[in-house]
């Protein structure tokens, strides 16, 4: 796989997709990780979130996509969750790869590193989560993050005019944040798929699941607590084959690709 970030040369978001796509043939050939392992490592906190995505399960229908931007009302060319496609094969035998892309929320994110404003940090649970009151906009983390997980908000898409659209908050850190008008935060500020917090601080159990995963028509997201081995996620981390990407990163994502 392609190490971008030793590539001092800036490449397209679309190239960089391409790359990263183009090395999942190697990726899933990785070695399962222990999973004894993976839960001793996560012990840190009473919970631990982590989100599995079965690629055998997963069409490609980006229901995903368009839950997220529903529950967080993000505007025009905001996408915290996206789903790439890439033709793999030769004809006859070609088959169309798909992988969901969601924040990886890192157990040692690139992003935090990066960040100059210290608007970065990682809850108890795992979360990454980005301040929009302390970003100032640097970007940085935008540019660290190997997955291009991130996105801006310019702020060029909001409605000029007053609209009763416009007064509605997003839930995003419980409607805080995110009206749809121009002089609200989160404009001129990062942002990215926070594992709809809004929804694991409200349950408090992960019973309220991310809206990507409840939207699933082939329920091919499963959410849960790494730090429960009853979970679904712990007990599927033990059955089944899985990768993460970018390994060489050494992020340690919490989004798994079962394969």
């Amino acid at each position: 796989m392609k190490k971008d970030r030793d590539n001092k040369e800036k490449i397209s978001r679309r190239d960089f997709t391409k790359s990263l796509i183009s090395g999942l043939a190697a990726s899933t050939v990785v070695a399962k990780i222990n999973s004894s392992q993976l839960l001793a490592q996560s012990l840190k906190s009473k919970k631990r979130y982590a989100m599995l995505i079965d690629l055998k399960k997963c069409v490609g229908c980006e229901s995903c996509t368009i839950a997220c931007k529903q529950e967080n009302l993000t505007p025009p060319n905001i996408f915290y969750n996206v789903v790439w496609f890439k033709e793999v094969g030769k004809y006859p035998k070609i088959k169309r790869q798909v992988i969901p892309r969601p924040c990886m929320h890192c157990e040692h994110p690139a992003c935090l590193k990066a960040c100059p404003a210290e608007a970065i940090y990682k809850r108890d649970d795992g979360i990454v989560i980005i301040d929009y009151e302390k970003c100032i906009g640097a970007r940085q983390c935008i540019e660290a993050c190997p997955y291009s997980a991130i996105t801006f908000d310019e702020g060029t898409n909001y409605p000029q005019m007053q609209t009763d659209f416009a007064l509605i908050p997003s839930k995003e850190f419980n409607g805080k944040y995110g009206l749809r008008k121009a002089e609200e935060l989160p404009i001129y500020r990062s942002r990215k798929c926070t594992f709809c917090l809004h929804r694991q601080d409200e349950s408090g159990n992960y019973k309220k699941l991310p809206a990507c995963v409840q939207t699933c028509m082939s329920k091919a997201r499963i959410f849960g607590d790494l730090n429960d081995p009853n979970s679904q996620v712990s007990q599927l981390l033990k059955a089944r084959k899985y990768f993460t990407l970018k390994p060489e990163a050494k992020t340690q994502p919490s989004v798994y690709y079962l394969i």
